[in-house]
């Protein structure tokens, strides 16, 4: 079963860690009412509005693309457009599906995926350089 901690930190976590690291840990063996819980504790806890969310989330879904040497053309195109609520959640949704398909690509664990696709953001650069499998 996932965790969620509830400190305070000190400084404003990155939302992109957050949600990527929080998908991983989550996982499809967790329902729904989980991932809405890890969404709305991600989003409050980042401080990021629901209308900032969306971008970031589309960010992350090209730095897992670039990490794990998927193509745009193979990899389904998310919806959004509903109501910014119903689209984080979808995106999350989406994301959650994405990091298990991307490790796979790479052939790598999903932790190793997530944390490159984190190191793309945080270069600002989603092409990024394909993930080589290692072993």
């Amino acid at each position: 079963m996932a965790a969620i901690s509830v400190f305070k930190p000190l400084e404003r976590p990155d939302f992109s860690k957050l949600v990527l690291r929080g998908l991983m840990d989550i996982g499809h063996r967790e329902g729904d009412l989980c991932l809405e819980l890890g969404v709305s504790y991600w989003i409050t806890s980042s401080e990021t509005r629901l209308d900032e969310a969306v971008p970031a989330m589309l960010a992350m879904r090209d730095a897992l693309i670039g990490a794990s040497g998927l193509t745009l053309a193979t990899e389904p195109v998310p919806l959004w457009g509903v109501r910014p609520r119903v689209d984080v959640l979808n995106l999350a949704t989406y994301l959650r599906g994405l990091i298990v398909r991307a490790a796979h690509h790479a052939k790598c664990r999903a932790e190793v995926v997530v944390e490159q696709a984190l190191l793309l953001i945080a270069d600002d650069d989603p092409a990024g350089v394909p993930m080589k499998a290692s072993g």
